[in-house]
């Protein structure tokens, strides 16, 4: 969110003459921050007491709040406050202030130029003006407020059913458990900018809390409910408040606690398994960037399906923890957010650095740990991604335009090129200058926001002042590398091979694999600032390729990857036809999902007998019937092998999704989904994005047994001269 928020300031006080002078001093020096702080309120220190009540998903919070600086002695108060949440009070010093509600509230009480764009983020406020005293407001005061109602904003389905992502809420209080943000606001709010806390909550019998900072103290009431106080003493910009029917393990690691909060029917090992992970994940990450900035660390498990990282913990899903792979993989991202993101903040204003770096350095890093042909293939992934959800029309952006994940477009972009930009920052500084750039940007910034300014200032400490005009050809700029190549022989033996650019050019270094008549491969890395650049090629080389390994981002040819089904997701337009002659069951199911893929999509719906083929849009077949028999036998460049996968399913009582490129034109795509049966269609369906880089997918019930691709027999980046 932008920083420029504060209220206007209403001073009645100064002289027309010396108001001038003022308003003269502030054009002068527009960018001043000491004199911007001057001009808006802003809070130092929340003392909270919090009280959950399951019965009416009842709040009662008493909440002593202390102010920095305030506009102006009679200034009034604007603050922003949950709208189901009525004031009792707000008391200074014992004296009742005078307190006005209102069911909605002024973007230009709290920022001079408003993100109207992003005002979804407080659907859940309204805002509150408070009176100042009879005397005027004192230098930091420290403000009583007193307030309560029921908060439940039931879970709300991501926008568009056939992206992945996570059900929202801002903010609820459930027999199963309680979830409390920033979005939230169930704390007063009136500026960007952080503070420290003490949060004291009593929750009900049997349940625990959780929130940032070190658990202080807990203990039993004589009534059963569980007293807690959380400590957060580093700057934070929001207070969570995660609550629920908990058991608690806890493990200390160095000078770090260990926490899991979890149901009682999670295992004892499965919590082992979690709390070992993490001090094996604060240890690596400690010594790679600088150490561990919090006192504590939990793994929260929740019982709708989320994988958030908060400041010294991380919200999962019950299926979440359940399955094998995520303390290998998502687990230690969670983790290493408490560097990126939660330790060092992200100025939005230039755009979010931190999820791009974290997948880097935990995703990608895993794979590389794994295999390099696991780390090649996960960047090859990413590139498909950026290639089939964000390549074509108005979804690109430039990376400092990124804030959020919202769509499989905007993580293409914000997550899969980022990280790529600093795999390439990687691959030219190398790994050594590479984390020493990054241990100097955390520990300059650490609790602090920062920007990718901030990060090119920090490589460019490494004494290589090359570093800003580099990142920001791909920072400040849409769009990839669109990289080809020719090969001519030569009279001689030789061969010439040219690199070719299309506009707009960056500079780059393409790496150029070699392999001779002996086995030996030769690695070059040819420097690349204009359309083109020529290089000689020896009588000895028989195999060359070109960004073998995908290392630079840009643009694939579809001819060096395999179809996959993110291509027919990711179409701007498409059409889903569900075939004639299927059981009312079978059509009924697949009627209601393609109707949830088509909300908020360029998306038609059409049985077999209306389908008209427009080459405009990709095609999802859903079903078994004669349009998807005939698009089966057409796939020559796949021989037999997607009827076989299809017989296979038939013949086992699997489900089936199979994706192939349309031979005319290779941007267009059809995919395939042949259901074993009408029960497992929703769920097999919902699976789908986060099999995306898949040419088919094999289900038994709702579990997938099958992942594969279709092999690639040609690039136009590789040449072999003993075939030609």
């Amino acid at each position: 969110m932008p920083d420029d928020r504060y209220p206007i300031a209403a001073s009645g006080r100064l002289s027309t003459l010396a108001f001038l002078l003022l308003a003269v001093f502030f054009l002068l020096l527009p960018g001043s921050p000491a004199r911007a702080k001057k001009l808006k309120w802003k809070i130092l220190h929340h003392e909270i007491t919090a009280e959950l009540t399951i019965e009416g998903h009842h709040l009662k919070v008493l909440d002593l709040v202390r102010f920095s600086s305030v506009p102006a002695p009679d200034a009034p108060l604007y603050l922003l406050l949950n709208r189901d949440l009525a004031v009792g009070t707000v008391e200074l010093d014992g004296e009742k202030l005078s307190v006005e509600e209102s069911a909605d509230f002024v973007p230009r009480h709290f920022w001079k130029r408003p993100p109207y764009d992003r005002l979804d983020d407080y659907q859940a406020a309204r805002e509150i003006t408070v009176a100042p005293p009879e005397d005027g407001w004192p230098d930091n005061p420290l403000l009583e407020f007193s307030y309560a109602g029921a908060v439940y904003d039931s879970l709300h389905p991501p926008e568009v059913a056939y992206q992945r992502s996570f059900e929202t809420t801002t903010g609820l209080i459930d027999e199963r458990g309680a979830f409390l943000s920033g979005v939230t606001f169930w704390l007063p709010w009136c500026s960007d900018g952080t503070f420290s806390y003490v949060l004291e909550t009593l929750t009900p019998k049997d349940w625990e809390s959780v929130s940032q900072g070190r658990r202080a103290e807990r203990n039993v009431q004589e009534d059963g409910r569980v007293r807690t106080q959380w400590v957060e003493e580093h700057p934070m910009g929001e207070v969570y408040l995660v609550a629920g029917p908990y058991r608690v393990h806890k493990d200390v690691h160095g000078k770090v606690e260990l926490y899991t909060f979890t149901y009682t029917d999670t295992t004892d090992e499965l919590c082992r398994t979690y709390l070992n992970a993490a001090g094996d994940y604060i240890d690596m990450y400690s010594d790679m960037l600088g150490l561990y900035p919090f006192s504590k660390f939990a793994m929260v498990e929740n019982w709708w399906q989320t994988g958030f990282g908060m400041p010294s913990f991380t919200l999962l899903g019950s299926q979440v923890i359940r399955l094998p792979f995520i303390v290998h993989t998502s687990y230690g991202h969670e983790i290493l957010h408490n560097w990126w993101g939660n330790g060092v903040f992200v100025d939005y204003r230039q755009g979010n650095w931190c999820e791009g770096l974290t997948t880097y350095l935990a995703d990608h890093f895993y794979k590389l740990k794994e295999s390099p042909s696991a780390a090649i293939d996960y960047r090859r992934n990413q590139l498909q991604a950026y290639l089939d959800y964000a390549s074509s029309g108005e979804r690109d952006f430039p990376l400092r335009e990124f804030k959020e994940r919202e769509s499989a477009s905007t993580q293409a972009v914000g997550y899969g090129k980022t990280m790529m930009v600093f795999h390439m920052a990687e691959e030219r500084a190398g790994r050594e200058t590479f984390l020493k750039a990054l241990r100097s940007f955390y520990h300059d910034h650490l609790f602090e926001e920062a920007s990718w300014d901030d990060i090119i200032a920090a490589f460019e400490e490494t004494g290589d002042r090359g570093w800003r005009d580099w990142f920001d050809q791909w920072v400040s700029r849409t769009g990839a590398l669109n990289l080809s190549a020719t090969l001519t022989e030569e009279d001689n033996g030789s061969a010439e091979l040219v690199l070719i650019q299309k506009e707009p050019l960056y500079q780059v270094e393409i790496p150029v694999h070699l392999l001779d008549s002996s086995g030996k491969t030769t690695e070059m890395r040819v420097f690349l600032d204009s359309p083109a650049v020529e290089m000689n090629i020896g009588s000895q080389v028989e195999t060359i390729e070109v960004d073998a390994d995908y290392d630079l981002f840009r643009i694939l040819h579809r001819s060096e990857i395999p179809p996959a089904l993110s291509q027919t997701l990711g179409a701007s337009k498409s059409v889903v036809v569900i075939a004639s002659g299927l059981s009312p069951q079978v059509n009924m199911a697949l009627t209601k999902l393609a109707e949830g893929w088509a909300e908020n999509q360029d998306m038609l719906v059409v049985s077999e007998n209306e389908f008209r083929d427009d080459p405009q849009r990709s095609v999802w077949l859903l079903g078994d019937g004669e349009l998807l028999q005939r698009t089966l036998k057409r796939s020559d460049a796949y021989g037999s092998q997607p009827a076989r996968i299809a017989g296979r399913a038939k013949d086992e009582g699997l489900s089936a999704i199979i994706t192939l490129r349309d031979p005319k034109d290779e941007k267009r795509s059809w995919s395939m989904f042949l259901p074993a049966k009408a029960d497992v269609i929703e769920a097999v369906g919902r699976k789908l994005p986060h099999y995306g880089h898949y040419s088919y997918l094999l289900f038994d019930g709702e579990k997938n047994v099958v992942k594969a691709n279709f092999k690639v027999e040609n690039s136009p980046l590789r040449f072999s001269r003993k075939e030609r």
